[in-house]
């Protein structure tokens, strides 16, 4: 990062975070930098869930051979084995961080629905979840080029305060997603000046 120009910058809305306790952590997702940004900028423990299509990458692979969770979205076992995984690592106290979008959409910088995924998963674990602003990648790598058009800068990463999920059920996963993506969506707005 630093011989390509990017500087990386986080600030936290919270700053009584645990290194050591599990979380959920959903940041929105416009660029293939992002991912970059999510391993290098933060310094919590959590398993990565994406597309098994990213470990054809090799600047990815890595992640997958390692501690990462390849989803396979185009068939009912690949989402189900996933969605075991997912529960087998909350269930053992590592975190997850899942980009809720499921995806860069051709729309950036306005995000995309979010998928349920990631907040059934923490109401059913009783975890927090994170929400976390990436406001520059669209910018360094659009629309998740490889060639891009892009420049070095500015990197910046907003992990906001943890949502309790406590007292939530089944069916609650609809207005924490909701919520969460109001969080993410004016935070990126004002730090874009949108």
């Amino acid at each position: 990062m630093i011989l390509t120009g990017l500087r990386s910058e986080v600030t936290y809305e919270y700053e009584g975070m645990l290194l050591d306790k599990t979380y959920v952590f959903t940041p929105n997702h416009f660029s293939y930098f992002d991912i970059v940004s999510v391993n290098t900028q933060m310094p919590f423990f959590f398993s990565f869930m994406a597309k098994k299509e990213l470990a054809n990458i090799p600047l990815f692979k890595i992640f997958f051979r390692t501690i990462d969770l390849p989803v396979d979205r185009k068939t009912k076992k690949g989402a189900i084995r996933a969605y075991y995984l997912a529960n087998k690592k909350l269930n053992s106290g590592i975190s997850l961080l899942n980009f809720p979008e499921g995806g860069i959409g051709p729309q950036v910088p306005e995000m995309r629905n979010f998928k349920m995924g990631p907040f059934k998963l923490a109401i059913e674990h009783q975890v927090e979840i994170v929400p976390i602003t990436i406001a520059d990648n669209w910018k360094r790598l659009p629309s998740g080029e490889f060639i891009p058009p892009g420049t070095p800068g500015k990197m910046r990463l907003h992990i906001h305060r943890p949502i309790s999920t406590e007292n939530l059920k089944p069916g609650d996963e609809v207005a924490l997603a909701e919520k969460v993506y109001r969080i993410i969506d004016s935070k990126f707005k004002e730090m874009n000046k949108l």
